[in-house]
């Protein structure tokens, strides 16, 4: 993608800057409306725990099926919306809320006319496949939304199955013009230690642009941004730290394209040890 590129030289022991505040581009905090926040009180806790962990900016992203954009889901999404808006208006000062969705590819063709649909209103769609799979000429999906005027974002493409060992599909998805967020909970390990691994892979590639909570309201399924920028830092990785965590989502929401992040090379060559065991190894 455009931008400035970063270099891949390991920055480990450089003397450590204030953490930034974060943006999150990707989480279930309307209440009632999908699998992430029940309840106004959940999704306020939510928001608030965001806050606590230097989370200033937040983008909520109730899923939507790209076959069924104006259904009854979407109608609960604007109520739930405007209830979650007055509410942290009210209760949580410093914290910027933007809309979005995550829109789940299961038709061939996605009309992203409507801004509702995209982050912020921005030309950035943040979209996944069906069922945690690869399918087949996903590549062509993406590059249709591009030909519209449109940017997506692949949403934890780090948790898929279906890859072949060499990962040859994500350059033809970057090739398209997609854009991938990973959750930062794949690289504390909380999807377990495969999704870790393939983490480290698409960072030592340099194929990752944004690092994102998907929170969904819920203890087991709320990641701190903070522990992932510090395990990131603990790496001499400040500056990758902050491109993912804070530039480049909050470029993001102002509808600029994303910095380029260049291959990942943290001291000691834990990254690159892993993605070649993972390339060498299955699925």
């Amino acid at each position: 993608m455009g931008g400035e590129e970063l270099t891949d030289i390991a920055r480990f022991g450089r003397r450590q800057t204030k953490p930034p505040e974060l943006t999150d581009i990707h989480t279930h905090v309307i209440p009632g409306v999908d699998d992430g926040a029940p309840d106004l009180e959940s999704a306020l806790a939510a928001l608030g725990a965001l806050l606590s962990d230097g989370v200033t900016t937040v983008a909520a992203t109730p899923h939507l099926n790209a076959s069924d954009l104006n259904g009854a889901r979407r109608a609960r999404a604007d109520a739930g919306w405007r209830q979650l808006v007055g509410a942290a208006e009210a209760g949580l000062p410093g914290l910027e809320l933007y809309r979005g969705y995550e829109i789940q590819l299961d038709v061939p063709e996605l009309d992203l006319n409507d801004a509702g649909l995209r982050l912020a209103g921005s030309r950035f769609v943040l979209v996944e496949f069906q069922a945690f799979t690869v399918p087949e000429r996903s590549a062509d999906a993406l590059a249709r939304i591009g030909e519209q005027g449109y940017v997506p974002i692949v949403a934890h493409p780090e948790r898929y199955w279906g890859y072949d060992r060499r990962y040859s599909v994500v350059p033809e998805w970057r090739a398209a013009g997609a854009l991938l967020q990973v959750n930062g909970g794949s690289l504390l390990g909380e999807y377990g230690e495969h999704v870790r691994a393939v983490t480290h892979c698409f960072l030592s590639q340099g194929w990752v642009d944004i690092l994102a909570s998907d929170n969904h309201a819920r203890p087991s399924r709320s990641p701190s941004l903070r522990s992932v920028w510090n395990v990131l830092v603990r790496r001499g990785l400040e500056q990758e730290a902050r491109l993912l965590l804070a530039t480049n989502p909050e470029r993001i929401l102002r509808d600029e394209m994303p910095q380029t992040l260049g291959p990942v090379r943290p001291a000691g060559g834990l990254f690159t040890r892993v993605a070649r065991a993972l390339r060498g190894g299955r699925r």
